[in-house]
């Protein structure tokens, strides 16, 4: 515990030190909370999830459209931003769950770019207006179903 004077309060510090193959020190982070009493193992969790929250935020931002609004009522600003979260929330669900709401993978599992789910979406639309084009709509899901993943082009996480 350690006095804080520009918080003028308590905060509760742990250093978790970086060790190497032979137990030295390479470095370490510093994490604090000004709940004193919270475990220290509960503070690194909590700053765990906060790093994970950060990517859903970038995401919101940069791909759902959240800083592209000129509302001026708060229902409005709400509602819009209740939207673009929505949109993130639901293009992170389809890339972990399958069809029958089962998990593909975890969770916690991080690599999930809303950019990738808008790439993934915009390929499979031009592969499909493609293919109806040239009368061969039908095959459609061999292209789905194909080892080498054409629909993931361009793709930055697999």
């Amino acid at each position: 515990m350690a006095w804080a004077p520009h918080y003028k309060r308590f905060l509760r510090v742990v250093v978790i030190q970086n060790l190497n193959r032979r137990g030295e020190v390479q470095g370490h982070v510093v994490l604090c909370s000004t709940d004193t009493a919270m475990p220290a193992q509960q503070i690194r969790s909590l700053y765990s999830a906060r790093f994970r929250l950060e990517f859903v935020f970038r995401d919101v931002k940069q791909f759902a459209g959240l800083n592209t609004c000129q509302l001026r009522s708060s229902l409005s600003l709400e509602n819009h931003w209740n939207a673009a979260l929505f949109a993130v929330s639901l293009g992170r669900a389809e890339v972990l769950l399958d069809d029958a709401g089962r998990c593909k993978r975890p969770a916690s599992w991080l690599p999930c770019s809303y950019e990738d789910v808008k790439r993934r979406a915009y390929n499979q639309l031009f592969a499909h207006r493609i293919l109806r084009h040239l009368g061969l709509a039908a095959r459609f899901d061999e292209l789905q179903n194909h080892p080498a993943s054409p629909l993931h082009l361009g793709v930055k996480v697999a």
